[in-house]
């Protein structure tokens, strides 16, 4: 494998709760205001892949930072913290295929063509070097391209991620049966008081419109496309390989995460040789989301130091 020349932390410890928990807080996000500014402000773009058209937007100046996306929804749930960081890194978000616009896409999907679409999107920005932001199953896209060219991915965020995650048999029973089922998310029963239930504490109180955007957007994936992500996630495992890994990584940690994904954390900590672990305090499992503030501040402390 070629190796890089990726910077190295010079500890592999446990960072304190980042500053911002103890700063004064800044003024809220209008969370529909801001979407609609990023939607006229962004740079739309498509890029042909084979028989599918993959959509992104980028948006921003400095240092490239691209966006991987958890198993559900679309890229524009990045949209607030990607309006934040535009002063300071060129943000480059896109739907995976099969979600949102990117629906035409037919055949089984792997984890392989996850990470070279990455680096075709990249190739196509003219970045031969770049950061991942990554969160949940985004997780394994991001170690896939690591992996495969070590010497484009100069360094990694990775937020509620792992490098395997070990499904129940009902999980797995649901996967089998998802295949087949037509329709989206937002028509499974049972669906709006799961998320509810994960999810809505961590939301703002003051602003309602954010949890509702988050619920319509993920309910916009198709019970199939899920399924077939869900089979990626229960088939790869990267733990064996994690040491190979020497860019830096820093390990982004979230309160009320449960013994799953902490787990899956203290995998990744254990594996990865060039990492860093960070906790976000009150932020539940999307604070890209529910505070982006806090999670930029983070960002930019770990990207912009490395420049």
């Amino acid at each position: 494998m070629i190796e890089g020349s990726a910077d190295v932390f010079t500890e592999n410890q446990v960072a304190t709760p980042i500053e911002a928990e103890r700063e004064e807080c800044p003024s809220p996000l209008s969370s529909q205001d801001v979407l609609q500014a990023f939607r006229t402000r962004s740079n739309a773009w498509t890029l042909e892949r084979g028989q599918s058209v993959l959509a992104g937007r980028t948006l921003g100046t400095g240092p490239p930072l691209y966006f991987l996306n958890g198993i559900g929804g679309t890229h524009e749930l990045y949209a607030l913290i990607v309006w934040l960081l535009q002063d300071h890194c060129r943000c480059v978000v896109y739907d995976y295929p099969n979600s949102g616009s990117n629906t035409n896409r037919g055949g089984n999907i792997s984890i392989e063509d996850l990470a070279d679409d990455l680096f075709a999107i990249a190739d196509r920005h003219h970045d031969q070097r770049f950061s991942l932001y990554a969160t949940s199953f985004g997780s394994l896209v991001a170690l896939r391209a690591m992996l495969k060219f070590p010497y484009r991915v100069k360094s990694g965020l990775i937020q509620g991620g792992f490098a395997h995650r070990k499904l129940s048999s009902f999980e797995q029973t649901l996967i089998r049966i998802g295949h087949r089922l037509p329709g989206t998310l937002q028509n499974v029963p049972l669906r709006r008081k799961i998320q509810q239930q994960n999810h809505r504490t961590w939301f703002p109180p003051f602003d309602d419109t954010r949890w509702q955007f988050f619920l319509e957007n993920t309910g916009q994936v198709s019970i199939s496309t899920l399924a077939q992500r869900a089979a990626i996630l229960r088939d790869c495992d990267f733990r064996t390989r994690l040491p190979e890994i020497r860019q830096p990584v820093l390990l982004v940690r979230s309160e009320g995460e449960g013994l799953v994904a902490a787990k899956c954390h203290h995998e990744l900590e254990a594996g990865l040789p060039n990492r860093r672990s960070d906790r976000l305090l009150s932020c539940g499992h999307l604070p890209h989301l529910t505070h982006p503030h806090r999670l930029v501040k983070l960002v930019r402390s770990f990207l912009l130091n490395r420049e």
